[in-house]
């Protein structure tokens, strides 16, 4: 047992010492495994495995561009909009009863310089994080490359890595059962990556098409954030109601009418996850809650945000694999979120 332990912090701890390389190499390996389902129906109408692949790459790198090229210019403007929070918020701090007076004159004494005062501390926030978004640039360029090249190497060699594995195993019995469990495995991963992309594409549309109803400035990118923090249940969609929240501060004067922004977020994410998710997902990729939002945590302080956006299907993937090669045994259960099978 000792020695278990001690071989999982090992493991922890190498991940965590190597993830500068071990990152872009996951998140290649999610990327091919949604993609490969487009390149073999590429495949099948006579166009070479390589020349496919090379295409879903580029297809990836375009659609990247373009919601960099779309998205850029609204978040530019948001975070410009953060000091007119600042200053609206002293508003309401300043109109407040009577009974708060005593503690704004010793916390805040100059009442005058109030505005100025939260402003200039957003201002300050605002351009130390622009500063670290401008010194991280270049590697997050070169890792973003890295991620496509190790894509396309995974989509065109991927497949002969396996049937190379398949080849070496001695007897035709269990030849045939590694390919039974790699087709297998490799179907319902990509179905998982396929399905769960496309619940949050939903997701991100009814979004904006929400926020547009409600007259909310730059629907798209909210509509954007919500599919892309939607692969982080539960903490996810908390961060964007946040957000949302301080959102409808700023474009509202009432506080029911800045509630509606992030309360109508809220009830699509409901329907999302307790209707549409299940219904399509069915109960083999339900899980219990506390383990996936510790999951999430252990995994964002490894990866960071990427790390909290690929630990969900980093442990479906994981899930899928105990169940098919039994790596676990009954420990399996332990994932489940059905209760009636606890």
């Amino acid at each position: 047992m000792a020695l278990n332990i001690l071989v999982v912090i090992a493991v922890l701890y190498s991940v965590y010492f190597c993830r500068t390389l071990l990152l872009p190499i996951f998140v290649a390996g999610f990327i091919a495994l949604f993609s490969s389902p487009l390149v073999r129906f590429l495949a099948d109408f006579k166009i070479p495995h390589a020349l496919a692949a090379a295409l879903v790459v580029i297809l990836l790198v375009l659609l990247l561009g373009l919601t960099c090229v779309f998205l850029v210019g609204p978040a530019a403007h948001w975070l410009d909009s953060l000091p007119a929070l600042g200053d609206k918020l002293t508003a309401h701090i300043n109109g407040w009863s009577d009974q708060f007076k005593l503690l704004r004159s010793q916390v805040m004494p100059d009442a005058n310089g109030d505005s100025n005062a939260i402003g200039s501390a957003l201002e300050t926030i605002i351009f130390s994080a622009l500063s670290l978004v401008a010194g991280t640039t270049a590697m997050l360029l070169v890792q973003v490359a890295a991620v496509f090249v190790i894509t396309y190497f995974f989509l065109v060699y991927g497949d002969n890595l396996m049937r190379n594995f398949v080849r070496a195993q001695s007897s035709f019995a269990e030849k045939k059962k590694a390919v039974i469990i790699f087709q297998t495995v490799r179907d319902d991963i990509s179905r998982y990556a396929l399905l769960i992309s496309i619940i949050n594409l939903g997701l991100g549309l009814a979004t904006a098409c929400v926020m547009a109803v409600l007259g909310v400035e730059d629907p798209l990118l909210w509509g954007a954030l919500a599919a892309i923090l939607n692969f982080a249940p539960y903490i996810g969609p908390l961060v964007l109601s946040v957000i949302l929240t301080a959102v409808g501060f700023l474009e509202y004067n009432t506080w029911g009418m800045a509630l509606m922004v992030p309360g109508s977020f809220l009830f699509l994410n409901f329907i999302e996850s307790q209707l549409v998710t299940p219904t399509v997902l069915g109960q083999r990729f339900n899980m219990n809650p506390l383990l996936v939002v510790l999951w999430m945590f252990a995994w964002g302080w490894l990866w960071g945000v990427v790390g909290l956006l690929i630990a969900i299907p980093l442990l479906v993937c994981f899930k899928i694999l105990a169940s098919h090669l039994n790596l676990i045994g009954c420990w399996i259960n332990i994932l489940d979120g059905d209760i009636s099978r606890q």
